[in-house]
């Protein structure tokens, strides 16, 4: 009778188990992170007897979850992958919507700036002419100054994300930290997993996934051991590690991510820190944002170095050399505060300029500049002093103090163009349209000799000729000799339409054309052109630099250096979009997946609580059964 009776009190007691167990499966199906869970049965050990082996009854070995481990782990990747290309595309997608539009960009204006100079070379005695290109040159460099602006504003609101998200990623670490604990403690002893902790703990591991990448690993006790990005330390255990945003110490509007170490002071990680929104916000900042802010920059160098040198070999209407006509910003060299040394940084040639930064570096023997975009080594050309400076990528380094073995400096060559820029001639007479030496042919000559108008092509002073240069053809030598001294040789045979050019004392070099053959003694001079209201030559120059190779090794013009760097943007951009639908496309299919796996699907818990009801329901008969043997048994013994 007691064998029957514990049989049917062992089937009771599981299936009660089993129907509390499907009740709490019902209770939580819209319960977010929650995994299904099922109890297992084993068969109690069976009682020798003298006919055999007699059963009694079941037990419940275990509760354990609908789980899997790789099916989770694909969500969180995913989930980190879609979370990062998202917040990519969206901060990616301002960027390009401002500087792709005919209204906020750039090259409408740089058309107008150029077209306004061309008006001025069709008449340059017109003040309203220049008026306008005065007018049109300060709309352009407002534009590159607001441009540069909202750029810089825009950086100031990732790093405010940054730090948001980081604060995220470390509160989600010292609770993941906590659940640890505590798993560690009611597991102690206990065979059976405390499955509502778990799923808390991958809860929040799923949500840590969408600021950051993650990989697991358990430990024995128990715990979960979480790293992020590129192994990155979070959680050991029952210790969280915490992360900082902080300042680059050569650049406070540059942040970076590091994590506090044992026994005080931090580490830099940003580069070891991938996936999900704080991986986003670095990888937009270091692919589009610093390459755009540095384009703009590059394209504006590249406008009022140009421009200014035109400028300066022009005469204004008042007969005087040509000024500066844009503020040029020089490359910014910023060093780290425990330097030793000091160096200095120039334009050498705005044509080699890259929309790079670069990170100069002392060892104590010898100097290295390394591309921060490509990770490479630049050749330093030259030895760094004043005479014979480094020379890379279009920039001058000259070292002055002593430096230090660790001495490092981040190179920012064209980061301040835009932000610099200003039109700096403020007076329409200001505007050197003209050239200030003008060419005549001797009224004696009689050869076929003729000199072309020229250019003042270099400006080393600023004293016009006080008299005409003179140029006498010498036929037995092929040479001009110069009043002032010396000759330029001229053979008409293979020069004629090539360019000569004069050094002019206390003024520069000029270059003009010579075709035809000279007659002996046939003579040309070179004059001041003071007076010259109506010569249009500087300002044709001027205009024809839209339409010069002047940047990224002579091969783009400005219009072109903007076109790349908007080509630049939107590509990313797109690709961050196409990318972004992709990861979350395999998102969906993977929380799919673990959903068939984990999720609580309401019609099997329906059949399952009527069938377990059931087996219930004949458990109880079993005992009452038993209890009927037993009160007839008694009866029998009674009588």
């Amino acid at each position: 009778m007691a064998s029957i009776l514990n049989t049917g009190i062992s089937a009771l007691n599981a299936f009660q188990r089993q129907l509390n167990t499907t009740g709490h499966n019902i209770a939580n199906v819209n319960t977010k992170g929650y995994s299904r869970q099922q109890v297992e049965f084993s068969t109690l050990d069976a009682q020798p007897g003298g006919d055999g082996f007699l059963g009694s009854g079941v037990q419940v070995a275990s509760i354990r979850r609908s789980y899997d481990n790789y099916l989770s782990g694909q969500v969180r990747a995913y989930s980190a992958s879609q979370e990062e290309y998202a917040i990519y595309h969206e901060r990616a997608s301002q960027v390009d919507n401002v500087i792709a539009d005919a209204a906020s960009g750039l090259d409408r204006m740089m058309q107008e700036f150029f077209a306004s100079i061309e008006d001025v070379s069709a008449d340059p005695t017109s003040i309203p002419a220049r008026n306008v290109m005065l007018n049109r040159s300060e709309v352009l460099a407002d534009r590159f100054r607001s441009l540069d602006g909202w750029m810089d504003d825009l950086r100031g609101q990732l790093n405010r994300d940054l730090d948001t998200f980081v604060s995220h990623v470390n509160g989600l670490g010292e609770a993941l930290a906590a659940v640890n604990q505590q798993i560690q403690q009611v597991s102690a002893g206990q065979a059976n997993p405390p499955n509502d902790l778990l799923d808390k703990r991958d809860q929040l591991i799923d949500e840590l996934s969408t600021y950051v990448k993650v990989t697991t690993v358990p430990q024995d006790d128990g715990a979960l051991n979480v790293f992020i990005g590129n192994g990155q330390a979070l959680v050991v255990g029952e210790v969280a590690n915490r992360l900082s945003v902080v300042n680059n110490p050569m650049s406070a509007d540059h942040k970076e991510v590091a994590v506090s170490l044992v026994g005080g002071g931090s580490a830099v990680v940003t580069d070891q820190i991938t996936g999900g929104q704080v991986g986003g916000l670095l990888r937009f900042r270091d692919e589009v944002l610093d390459p755009a802010q540095n384009s703009l920059g590059l394209v504006a160098v590249g406008l009022a170095d140009s421009f200014n040198r035109e400028h300066r070999t022009g005469m204004d209407l008042d007969g005087d050399l040509g000024l500066d006509y844009f503020a040029l910003a020089q490359p910014e060299l910023l060093a780290n505060p425990s330097n030793s040394g000091t160096v200095s940084a120039s334009f050498d040639n705005i044509g080699d300029l890259t929309n790079h930064d670069y990170q100069l570096s002392f060892d104590g023997v010898a100097w290295s500049l390394t591309d921060l975009t490509t990770g490479g080594n630049v050749p330093l050309a030259g030895a760094g002093t004043a005479a014979n400076p480094f020379v890379a990528e279009g920039v001058s380094l000259v070292v002055g103090a002593a430096p230090a073995a660790g001495d490092t400096y981040l190179l920012r060559p064209v980061r301040a163009g835009a932000s610099s820029i200003d039109t700096l001639v403020k007076d329409t007479r200001d505007i050197a349209a003209a050239d200030p030496i003008r060419t005549a042919t001797g009224g004696a000559n009689t050869g076929t000799g003729a000199i072309g108008a020229g250019a003042l092509t270099n400006v080393t002073g600023n004293t016009l000729p006080a008299a005409p240069i003179t140029l006498t053809f010498n036929a037995a030598t092929n040479v001009f000799n110069l009043s002032t001294g010396g000759s330029v040789a001229y053979d008409p045979a293979t020069d004629s339409g090539k360019p000569l050019t004069v050094s002019i004392a206390g003024l520069g070099d000029f270059t003009f054309e010579m075709t035809g053959t000279p007659a002996n003694g046939d003579q040309f001079s070179l004059a001041s052109n003071v007076g010259g209201s109506g010569d249009n030559r500087n300002a044709l120059h001027l205009a024809g630099l839209q339409k010069q190779s002047l940047l990224f090794g002579n091969s783009a013009t400005l219009g072109d250096a903007y076109g790349y760097m908007v080509a630049d943007v939107g590509t990313n951009t797109h690709q961050a979009a196409a990318n972004a639908e992709v990861q979350g496309q395999l998102l969906s299919q993977a929380e799919a997946a673990r959903s068939a796996v984990s999720g609580v699907n309401l019609d099997e818990e329906a059949a399952d609580l009527v069938r377990f009801q059931q087996a219930y329901a004949a458990a109880a008969q079993v005992i009452s059964t038993a209890n009927s043997l037993f009160d007839t048994l008694l009866g029998a013994v009674r009588n």
